[in-house]
């Protein structure tokens, strides 16, 4: 938590979050997929933990899902390549939009 002129602000967190029937494609999809469990249950766990850390510190978590043609679409527009730093822009503008849909 921050504290801005006495008031307690929440941090929110976003976190990229994929669909089990996605995995395949996102793996096809993703430059570094090496650097990721090969199947959706083992990064879904490990994904969960992190979840449950983030929380646990005070924050609030928001899933950034990516699908596929979105996240596709999305690299090639910004013109940078589907590795963890697009993953991680996606899911923090994710959490920016629901930061100020709330405010």
């Amino acid at each position: 938590l921050q504290m801005f002129g006495g008031l307690q602000k929440v941090m929110i967190v976003g976190l990229p979050w994929f669909r089990r029937e996605d995995w395949p494609a996102l793996r096809a999809l993703f430059v570094d997929a090496d650097t990721l469990h090969a199947e959706w249950e083992d990064w879904q766990q490990s994904a969960t933990k992190v979840e449950a850390q983030i929380r646990a510190s005070g924050q609030r978590v928001v899933r950034a899902e990516l699908r596929p043609e979105a996240f596709a679409a999305y690299c090639s527009t910004l013109g940078i390549p589907t590795d963890a730093e697009a993953r991680l822009l996606w899911a923090n503008e994710a959490a920016e939009r629901e930061t100020r849909q709330r405010s």
